[in-house]
């Protein structure tokens, strides 16, 4: 097989998570019981698919794509259209990605399954988006696509999110063996977030950290409790925010953490604000902040405010005086302070660490257990399987002497209301773990405790240790790298 084959083939454990391809002969239709591969012939109006073929990739082809216009532009214009103009999009998006017959014809393929019923059909289709990123990952292009199956009042939608690939070589080794990590970027601007920090589908394809969203939780959830004298927001932080303030400076050095103490304040009363216009949004206000970069708000963005900045005496103002006020001051003070950005992506890079931990103890339950029910001693009689690898990628997180009370912290942020199996595993874990579990104060013999739990549930506890990962983390989409 050359360099530029790509083998779709898999074991039976592997289609368990991500059902086989399907197979088009002639037109009898059937399922591949030990994983497929792709095949092309001419130019079909769906890809063939037999067992232990390959694609093969076509660099000449692949380089007449605009890649950065097909996951930049077309891919969310027709995600986000409807009605005529729906087709229209999917027509400019089939022809510039059809200069590669492969993605041509994969999108051939995403189309009639997509027609047909895309929730029924879902399997085969985030095996063709897993093609897609294959494909990509192989012509090392930095471009990737995940899909999901939305069902609403209108029945199921097909929707793809696109990412730029900012780190494809990071290494973590649980025990003896060894992943790779993938952060990306989002880049569509669809308006709709990712649900989780992270992710695994596969060992063999390593973990993928979400950017954005680690980035997102950096800024808003953890830099807030930095400062000794800024008070948190929440009652879970006011708990946390000691535990976590020695553990980020251990890790970034007394330098960064007297800057991110310093400027904590500055950030938290920005999300205040934030929080205040929102809960406005309940007498009438359809105002909204959308965007708080890390430095604050650009003078656009700050004179877009002061033309919605109302009366404190107005029924029900956009914006008040003293908010407006407050992200001036603020922004002023951020984008005046040396060494800001530089402390802040490693502080972003210190939390994606605390997920790679956990994705990684994932990846390695994946590649030892191949299909079979991982061991839960002790566990609630109605826990699933899916709950008891979550309790293991929790507890290795937890079990992490760096970021214990970090991985706590995220965790017990979990809403019970949109994740509540999962949310009841943390707390069932957390209980064990701090007395009066999340509603409890984390001490330093954590780590020590995730450990001797993690011996106790599922009979080992694997040092999980990040050998190549970047010491910071883009803070902007207009940043790619420190």
């Amino acid at each position: 097989m050359g360099a530029d084959d790509i083998t779709m083939a898999a074991g039976p454990e592997r289609w368990r998570r991500a059902a086989p391809w399907v197979a088009l002969l002639a037109v009898v239709s059937a399922l591949a019981t030990t994983g497929a591969a792709w095949c092309f012939r001419g130019d079909p109006l769906a890809p063939v698919v037999r067992d232990g073929a390959t694609l093969v990739l076509d660099r000449e082809a692949l380089a007449r794509v605009d890649l950065r216009l097909v996951h930049e532009e077309l891919v969310p214009d027709w995600v986000v259209a409807t009605g005529g103009l729906r087709s229209m999009s999917w027509d400019r998006l089939r022809r510039e990605a059809g200069k590669d017959p492969n993605l041509g014809a994969l999108l051939d393929r995403m189309a009639v399954l997509v027609d047909a019923d895309p929730s029924l059909n879902a399997p085969e289709l985030h095996a063709i988006v897993r093609a897609w990123n294959e494909l990509l990952a192989k012509a090392d292009e930095p471009w990737r696509l995940a899909g999901e199956v939305q069902v609403g009042g209108d029945g199921a939608r097909w929707v793809l999110k696109s990412y730029l690939v900012i780190v494809d070589d990071g290494q973590v080794a649980v025990g003896e063996r060894r992943f790779r990590v993938e952060l990306r970027r989002r880049v569509d601007g669809i308006g709709q977030p990712d649900a989780w920090l992270g992710h695994m589908r596969d060992h063999t394809e390593g973990i993928v950290l979400l950017l954005d969203r680690v980035t997102t939780f950096s800024l808003d959830e953890v830099w807030p409790l930095l400062g000794a004298q800024t008070v948190p927001p929440t009652d879970l932080g006011r708990r946390f925010a000691e535990a976590i303030r020695e553990e980020v400076a251990r890790g970034l050095g007394p330098q960064d953490a007297a800057l991110l103490a310093e400027t904590s304040s500055d950030r938290a009363a920005m999300m205040d604000a934030v929080r205040a216009i929102h809960g406005r949004h309940s007498c009438g206000s359809a105002f909204a902040v959308t965007r708080l970069p890390w430095n604050g708000l650009s003078s656009r963005d700050l004179a877009t405010l002061r033309i919605h900045t109302g009366s404190v005496d107005d029924l029900c103002p956009e914006v008040l005086p003293d908010e407006a006020q407050t992200f001036a001051t603020r922004s002023y003070h951020l984008q005046r302070t040396l060494g800001m950005r530089e402390a802040l992506e490693r502080l972003v890079a210190f939390v994606a660490a605390s997920v790679v931990v956990h994705e990684a103890r994932h990846a390695a339950d994946d590649a030892a257990l191949a299909g079979q029910r991982i061991a839960c001693v002790g566990c609630p009689r109605n826990t699933t399987h899916v709950e008891a690898l979550e309790a293991s990628a929790y507890l290795a997180a937890f079990a992490d002497p760096d970021h214990a009370a970090l991985a706590l912290f995220q965790a017990c942020n979990l809403d019970p209301q949109t994740v509540p199996e999962r949310a009841a595993t943390v707390g069932w874990l957390a209980e064990r773990l701090v007395e009066g579990g999340c509603d409890g104060v984390p001490d330093p013999g954590l780590a020590e405790r995730a450990a001797e739990l993690e011996r106790q549930i599922h009979l080992r506890s694997e040092p999980v240790r990040i050998l190549d990962f970047p010491k910071g983390l883009p803070v902007s989409s207009e940043y790619t790298g420190p």
